[in-house]
């Protein structure tokens, strides 16, 4: 193992650890919470002489924290469907996407995993991202704008980065380890008006437990920030991971190349909507650009300017692009995965 794998797999190990306590400390707050509130109703309620002592009150708060996380694991189970539906995606018909089809079916016989249900969204903006926690409930979905602008070559490295990322289950990686950021980021997009999938009969899946874990987090804010960059950080590895697996499973590093520097362009003259969903961005293979970098013609300042980067779930496409020969010039193995579930 060469020592640029050491540090990925060092820096991974970090990540996973800062964003499991951030986990941890918000449902531990938001159990506080609950505990709270339940005495409080209590005591209005039934009026009692006195109120239960906070020792016997820390074993019911570190249970109302294992539910509060149950709650969230459980409400992620229809997140692949509403991912897919917010965005307007159907699945490919044989007689219509014949290519598209043939071409995943290829790649997944290729790679060894079970085939992806395959979806196409209308969408004018060239995008493509998977979702689904397991191999066999994976879905790939691809806009009709990458259709028309990729040629074969480029539209099947797109494919094989998608599949790379099934054959990672990066999906129920980055979903298992961000369900505090993800429902603070529910929260805020209902508050703010900004929900993806309204237009598509899709509203937020934002519910009162994801207002509470914001609560929880709130309180440990310098953890939740952290939390964020950590997890940001891990999409940007998993970008990296699925671009070389692309290059492995085609063998042809330039129509990868092309494919990405096609759809960042195009992505940055006409930014797609549907993907402004920080939850969709980070799942499709290049990150739809957020906000622009100035205000008024004038540039922002150089943190704010970091800021962005840091919390960036895509490395941008010349860094990608970088790597990529890096790991071609070293000669990386041929596309593996060893196990299926």
């Amino acid at each position: 193992m060469n020592d640029e794998r050491i540090r990925l797999y060092g820096w991974m190990t970090i990540t996973l650890v800062v964003l499991g306590v951030t986990a941890l400390l918000s449902a531990l707050v938001s159990g506080f919470l609950v505990t709270v509130i339940g005495v409080v109703v209590y005591g209005f309620t039934f009026q009692p002489s006195e109120l239960p002592r906070v020792s016997a009150l820390l074993p019911i708060a570190c249970i109302a924290a294992v539910g509060v996380l149950a709650v969230l694991v459980w409400s992620e189970r229809s997140a692949p469907d509403h991912a897919v539906r917010s965005i307007g995606a159907s699945p490919a018909a044989e007689t219509d996407h014949s290519e598209l089809i043939g071409t995943v079916r290829r790649v997944a016989q290729q790679v060894g995993v079970p085939m992806p249900e395959v979806y196409v969204a209308p969408a004018s903006e060239p995008f493509s991202l998977t979702t689904g926690f397991r191999l066999r409930t994976a879905r790939l979905v691809v806009s009709e704008g990458a259709l028309s602008l990729l040629e074969r070559a480029e539209l099947e490295a797109v494919v094989a980065h998608e599949i790379a990322h099934v054959a990672n289950r990066d999906a129920a990686v980055m979903t298992a380890v961000s369900l505090p950021i993800s429902a603070a980021g529910r929260v805020f997009r209902l508050f703010s008006g900004s929900n993806t999938g309204v237009e598509h009969g899709q509203p937020s899946r934002a519910g009162p437990m994801d207002l509470l874990v914001v609560v929880g987090l709130t309180q440990a804010l310098p953890v939740w920030i952290v939390a964020i960059c950590c997890w940001a950080a891990l999409a940007r590895s998993r970008e990296f991971a699925a671009d070389s697996g692309a290059v492995a499973i085609t063998g042809d590093l330039a129509a990868l190349a092309t494919a990405l520097e096609k759809i960042d362009t195009t992505l940055s003259e006409k930014p797609s909507t549907d993907l402004r969903n920080a939850e969709l961005s980070a799942l499709a293979i290049v990150e739809a650009p957020r906000e622009r970098a100035d205000i008024g013609g004038v540039p922002l300042p150089v943190p704010m300017r970091r800021f962005r980067r840091l919390v960036a779930t895509h490395p941008s496409t010349e860094r990608r692009l970088e790597r990529l020969r890096r790991t071609a010039a070293s000669g990386a193995p041929r596309y593996d995965v060893a196990n299926e579930d």
